[in-house]
């Protein structure tokens, strides 16, 4: 069934892409209901390109051909994809204004369901507290991201790690020749507005943020 799927969540794990977003479908616990596409072989990026090759954002809505999955708790969102032979299609994008309106009002009733309790995969959060980190090893030039953040008395002192592509071709720019570098939330404000963050359960069960919002300035573009 074709479905307009709004993209929350975009990042690289280890088989391949993770892709996640709210359809327009009323859900009684997170308002809206959460998808979590996953094809027969691993998401690659040409298949998230319109048919002038750029690539799918953060923040468009893309209409996709879904099909109902068996719930494989607590991966519960996820949903069959079929692939055409034709690019996907963008609906329309949210601009800055739409995304101070939506974000607020879209954020997760119970995100320790998802961070804690591990009875979900996917929910969309405003963090209490929030900095960001970005190294890379001089030897084995092994880049990594982390977000540190605290949402309702839940805090990770290491972080979780960052999958987002776009905020890791951000994160690799502002670190340059540099092996660290790290944002306080004054910067992080002061540069992006507020931050919302989509968290999901990777592949074997831990967190990972896969997709990070600012409500202005946004941040790099992955070709």
């Amino acid at each position: 069934m074709l479905t307009d799927v709004l993209v929350l969540g975009l990042s690289r794990i280890k088989n391949g892409l993770l892709v996640a977003g709210m359809t327009t479908e009323p859900d009684p616990v997170t308002g809206l209901r959460w998808v979590r596409p996953t094809p027969s072989t691993p998401l690659t990026l040409d298949h998230l390109r319109y048919a002038d090759g750029s690539l799918a954002q953060l923040g468009d809505v893309v209409r996709l051909e879904l099909e109902p999955a068996p719930a494989q708790p607590p991966y519960v969102e996820q949903v069959q994809i079929k692939w055409g032979d034709e690019p996907i299609t963008r609906v329309r994008t949210l601009n800055d204004a739409r995304r101070r309106t939506f974000f607020p009002k879209h954020l997760d009733p119970a995100p320790a369901d998802v961070l804690a309790r591990r009875q979900r995969s996917l929910c969309l959060l405003k963090p209490d507290q929030v900095e960001a980190v970005f190294t890379r090893d001089p030897e084995t030039e092994r880049f990594e991201a982390r977000l540190i953040f605290s949402v309702e008395r839940l805090r990770n002192e290491d972080g979780l790690p960052v999958g987002d592509l776009f905020w890791r071709a951000w994160g690799s720019e502002q670190l340059g020749d540099e092996e660290y570098v790290e944002f306080d939330q004054g910067a992080l404000n002061e540069h992006f507005g507020d931050l919302y963050l989509t968290i999901g359960l990777g592949p074997r069960g831990g967190p990972l943020v896969i997709g990070v919002h600012p409500t202005r300035n946004q941040h790099a573009q992955v070709e």
